[in-house]
């Protein structure tokens, strides 16, 4: 996905809530400021909304002195899911299909976002209850489950932190029914927003027999061309891959195989247009032609 104008705003806008966590020195944060403004019009517009992250989030670490603003939001959103756990795993467990429930609930999951100027980490039971019953804007489900049928290997590419539990019932419902099958959790190369660190997968509980791994990527999205070598081999071996989230939506969806689920909500008006669905809106979208 390619930028757009209306994302020009939401960068600076990211600038100013990211040095909001860290300072309220009036001089500095219109320093801060006005330094990521500059060089949001230096963006050019084939880019990839998620690459404006790598510039504008370094860039209030240096000069903040903070280098991971949302440290301490991963672990409180970590624990906060965590503490819901049984909760979600009743809902999945009494549920007629459980892989579908499992599913909604990781979209669901994905409100926990730090990027957008609002989250809903707060209302994450009570939007579990209202959505759960709620049908998908996109689904492709079943083609997911088709193709679960024939998979030896899953690549989950992880998105954000409290998310990350979300995720975790997800695979492990799913291994219920494919016990067999090679899961492998991919995450950031660096801190970036409330994205999923490889700390944050421990934290999350994902077993150990689930790998997990860095895609070399230093953007709140996987973006192919700018990932590890080593993960490039692996993501061409891997039989499916659930994309979470809406930035990796933004990097990788222009690269997608029918291989690639993603899974979101679209938060914003530009993602919504651009994947045709209202706003707000759950999705189960299959890259390649579908």
């Amino acid at each position: 996905m390619k930028v757009y104008p209306e994302c020009v705003p939401c960068f600076a806008l990211q600038a100013l809530r990211t040095t909001d966590l860290t300072t309220r020195d009036e001089t500095l944060r219109w320093e801060i400021l006005i330094e990521a403004c500059r060089k949001i019009a230096t963006f050019k517009p084939g880019m990839k909304p998620v690459e404006m992250a790598e510039i504008i989030y370094p860039l209030v670490g240096e000069r903040t002195g903070v280098p991971d603003p949302y440290a301490a939001i991963r672990h409180e959103t970590n624990l906060h899911a965590l503490s819901l756990y049984p909760f979600f795993q009743a809902l999945v467990e009494e549920n007629h299909d459980p892989i579908r429930a499992a599913v909604k609930l990781a979209i669901i999951g994905n409100s926990i976002d730090f990027g957008v100027p609002h989250n809903h980490l707060a209302s994450l039971k009570s939007e579990a209850l209202s959505l759960l019953h709620e049908p998908l804007a996109i689904d492709h489900t079943p083609q997911l489950v088709e193709a679960l049928e024939g998979a030896d290997s899953l690549l989950l590419l992880a998105d954000n932190s409290g998310e990350i539990v979300l995720d975790r019932l997800l695979l492990e419902t799913i291994r219920v029914f494919y016990p067999d099958l090679k899961m492998t959790v991919a995450v950031r190369e660096v801190p970036i927003i409330n994205d999923v660190t490889l700390e944050d997968v421990k934290e999350a509980g994902i077993p150990p027999e689930i790998r997990a791994v860095s895609s070399g990527n230093r953007t709140p999205g996987v973006i192919l061309a700018k990932a590890s070598a080593d993960f490039l081999e692996f993501y061409k071996k891997t039989d499916i891959i659930l994309s979470k989230g809406q930035g990796n939506y933004e990097g990788l969806s222009d690269d997608a195989d029918e291989r690639v689920y993603f899974l979101f909500r679209a938060k914003c008006p530009i993602i919504a247009r651009h994947v045709g669905a209202p706003e707000g809106a759950m999705i189960v979208k299959q890259g390649g032609e579908s």
